[in-house]
């Protein structure tokens, strides 16, 4: 049989177990479990992104080219470096000469490539020998007029420059019209949205997000002319070239919070 003290000294232990408990549970608390419980509300209320819909939206204008890009190019080849240099040089000037008397600015022509490299010979069982030089220059040419363009090609040729390389044609100022097609993208996009919303029973509040992208499609052209390694002025008629008109396109992706 137990002794009283025996069960008091029992009681006293487990309520000394459980006090240690409590305080350990405390400390915890205390140290750990408010910001714990803290983070937990800031992930369930604190969430911008956790209502919201993300639409695109496309604006497009289509206008008239106003300039044409053109490529010219001599190609001259020779014995030594000096010769095919001088050579190549004098029919450069000429072909600039040429354009820029029709017109064209001097700041509108631009020196777009020089190569000069070896010419070898390969002759059977020996090392390759150098039997010459080519030197191909290139300028690129802006052409503001562009009912001239055909002339600019023709002189050009005329005057020496036996490659005639991409022809294109572009808006030299663009930044109105990217405007215009943005706006009306932006606008495209709300209307989307508001749309979708109405359906699903919601309403659009702020913008969280959007982004942008452009492009401009390549400009057709109705013929392309190419003169590529033309020989003879003969063989360059002027062509009939016309500018057709271009696309700027402006998307853009707009991200609204659900209401």
């Amino acid at each position: 049989m137990k002794y009283p003290h025996y069960w008091a000294k029992k009681f006293i232990m487990v309520c000394a177990g459980l006090f240690f408990l409590a305080i350990t549970a405390l400390v915890v608390w205390q140290i750990a479990g408010p910001s714990w419980f803290k983070n937990i509300k800031a992930e369930i209320t604190n969430q911008p992104y956790a209502r919201t819909i993300t639409i695109d939206g496309e604006g497009k204008v289509t206008a008239k080219p106003d300039i044409a890009l053109i490529n010219l190019s001599v190609v001259s080849q020779g014995s030594t470096v000096k010769q095919v240099t001088l050579d190549g040089n004098q029919k450069m000037t000429e072909v600039i000469n040429a354009v820029k008397a029709l017109g064209v600015d001097a700041k509108d022509v631009m020196t777009s490539s020089y190569n000069l490299y070896p010419d070898y010979a390969y002759p059977e069982n020996q090392q390759p020998q150098i039997k010459g030089y080519s030197l191909t220059q290139g300028i690129a040419v802006k052409v503001r007029k562009l009912d001239t363009v055909d002339d600019v090609l023709d002189v050009g040729i005329k005057s020496g420059a036996n490659q005639v390389g991409q022809l294109s044609f572009d808006i030299d100022e663009d930044s109105a019209l990217k405007k215009e097609a943005r706006d009306m993208a932006f606008k495209k996009a709300r209307e989307k949205a508001d749309q979708m919303a109405s359906a699903a029973g919601v309403s659009i509040g702020r913008v969280i997000t959007f982004s942008e992208g452009y492009s401009a499609p390549v400009t057709p052209m109705y013929r392309q002319y190419d003169m590529a390694y033309a020989t003879s002025a003969e063989m360059a008629p002027a062509p009939s070239i016309e500018p057709g008109s271009k696309e700027l396109v402006v998307t853009v992706s707009v991200t609204y919070e659900i209401q």
